[in-house]
């Protein structure tokens, strides 16, 4: 099945013309009876697109042709075996599935472009982040993603704290030894020591560290976010050695030998999101900022049209915004009604859809975090 992307999505906002049949649907995970409450729910929504289909000037057979891999898609078990939260499909010359952590509203929307909107908030295999899963006896790195976490081999990297030890520089350790140059009767040369006591445990995980931050600066791409997954006292420790560039500043605390790879997936998860909200959350700042000034824009039908002028820089949207009407391009002013009416489309969804195509960004919002519960901001170009 297809992966959601970044690029993926602005795939999907440039494609028009001819018919395009957008399905949200809510789906369970795999249980005795899933399988067939998945199947059925499917089977539900592609009649009514059909429906549409013919009612928009197909003929019933052009409509069958169109929605018949979307159909053995819903008679196929193994698909729903892997189903998650929520499934979006797009129909037009092929079928594209997104299996997604997100429960969609149920939802069938056929028109000249596919409708993205309930893609924004879902996230996106290019939000990648590593996992340095730091344990005194088996260090791991790994790669985490929405789907989960695979690890990496990274031949350099201490095997863990004894073996670092075994390479590192033993005159550094408080307990030294050494001979005398000049040889005591018998031709033997006596031991001398110095200091006393035994090694700093402090100073050797610290080296022990430095070990492992060497090799990851070498190797690390330093635009994905790091998550430390460690005991609660070795996570400052790190972070005083660490010259990487992209360190998360949460950690998953407590010993990361006893969490499964789900369970550790889940907590870095939600701590990689909040990185990668970071841009979303400053961008809203700006725009905030630039309140009262021409480039910020919040009455919807001004957003749709500097949109569709290719003027949209930033566009923030309430998930549960719409609004319904018809807009024609200079050609009369755009029809607006309080409920989707035949031939309707959701203009903000347009906007977004244009955003996207001329390289802008789209941010979904819950209604509470839009500054003045506007359903739609949007920070011009010019």
């Amino acid at each position: 099945m297809d992966v959601l992307s970044s690029q993926t999505l602005r795939d999907l906002a440039c494609s028009h013309g001819g018919p395009h049949v957008s399905i949200f649907l809510p789906t369970r995970r795999f249980a005795p009876d899933a399988v067939i409450e998945n199947e059925r729910r499917l089977k539900n929504l592609l009649k009514k697109a059909r429906a549409s289909l013919i009612a928009s000037g197909l003929k019933p057979a052009e409509a069958d042709a169109l929605l018949a891999r979307a159909h053995a898609l819903a008679e196929d078990r193994m698909f729903w075996l892997e189903a998650k939260d929520g499934l979006a499909l797009y129909i037009d010359g092929g079928t594209r599935a997104f299996r997604l952590p997100v429960p969609f509203e149920e939802s069938v929307h056929v028109g000249e472009r596919f409708r993205i909107r309930p893609l924004l908030a879902a996230p996106r295999a290019d939000q990648r982040f590593y996992v340095l899963s730091l344990s005194l006896k088996r260090p791991r790195l790994l790669l985490g993603g929405p789907e989960g976490l695979r690890g990496l081999t990274v031949e350099e990297m201490p095997a863990g704290l004894e073996d670092a030890l075994r390479w590192d520089d033993f005159e550094k350790r408080s307990l030294q030894f050494h001979t005398r140059t000049a040889a005591a009767p018998g031709g033997r040369r006596p031991a001398v020591f110095h200091g006393s006591g035994e090694p700093d445990p402090k100073e050797e995980i610290t080296r022990y560290f430095r070990g492992i931050d060497r090799v990851l600066v070498e190797h690390l791409d330093e635009q994905v976010p790091v998550i430390v997954a460690a005991v609660d006292y070795l996570v400052p420790l790190y972070r005083e050695v660490s010259g990487l560039k992209s360190l998360a500043p949460e950690a998953v605390t407590g010993s990361p030998d006893g969490l499964s790879d789900a369970e550790l997936h889940a907590r870095a998860f939600a701590i990689a999101e909040n990185v990668f909200g970071q841009h979303k959350r400053a961008s809203l700042e700006r725009a905030v900022e630039q309140w009262a000034s021409p480039r910020v824009v919040t009455d919807p039908l001004r957003v749709v049209e500097a949109a569709v002028e290719r003027r949209v820089e930033t566009l923030f949207v309430a998930t549960d915004a719409e609004l319904w009407g018809v807009w024609r391009n200079g050609d009369g002013a755009p029809e607006i009604h309080p409920s989707k009416q035949p031939g309707d489309e959701d203009l903000l969804d347009l906007a977004s859809a244009l955003t996207l195509q001329n390289n802008g960004a789209v941010h979904a919002l819950a209604p509470e975090e839009m500054p003045k519960r506007e359903p739609a901001i949007a920070v011009l170009r010019y």
